[in-house]
């Protein structure tokens, strides 16, 4: 009996995490890009501009220009930007990183040269994207894995107690 408690013990410290994996991606700021606009028609202020990941993606903006910037939520014609993300300032060679959970759309900009923009996508892992099939495969993660973990626990909590339910 102990065995099987040890192995529903071990399954819920090492599986359950494995399941809530983070990616990593990141973004440069370019070079020359407070300048002027000439970024934005070559959509290269944010290197890539758009860039598409799956939820539970930690994006990590670089700044390899010479003088600072931001990157923050929104788009500059808005009144609630910065709401879901504001780096402030980041100075040449730093960076700001933020973790994106949710599947949406997130433009973003810098607020000292709003011309600079970009946008994240953060699409749900396994959508396929064939004319033919728009259907997308659902994606349960951890919470499978919770609820049979969970079972395991009660099924041997019935067994140990030899409790019956009679319907």
């Amino acid at each position: 009996m102990r065995l099987v408690w040890i192995l529903a013990l071990v399954l819920a410290v090492v599986i359950l995490p494995a399941s809530a994996e983070e990616f990593n991606a990141s973004v440069n700021i370019v070079g020359g890009s407070e300048a002027g606009q000439s970024c934005v028609s070559a959509k290269s202020c944010y290197d890539p501009d758009t860039i598409t990941v799956q939820p539970n993606t930690v994006i990590s903006w670089i700044n390899i220009d010479n003088t600072a910037h931001t990157v923050t939520s929104g788009s500059p014609s808005e009144n609630d930007t910065g709401v879901v993300f504001d780096s402030d300032m980041i100075g040449p060679g730093g960076t700001y990183s933020f973790i994106f959970i949710s599947s949406g759309t997130y433009d973003y900009f810098c607020s000292i040269h709003p011309w600079m923009t970009g946008e994240v996508v953060v699409a749900p892992p396994f959508a396929t994207n064939s004319s033919s099939n728009n259907a997308t495969t659902p994606e349960f993660g951890p919470l499978v894995i919770l609820v049979f973990i969970i079972s395991v626990f009660v099924t041997i909590l019935l067994t140990k107690n030899r409790l019956i339910f009679r319907f």
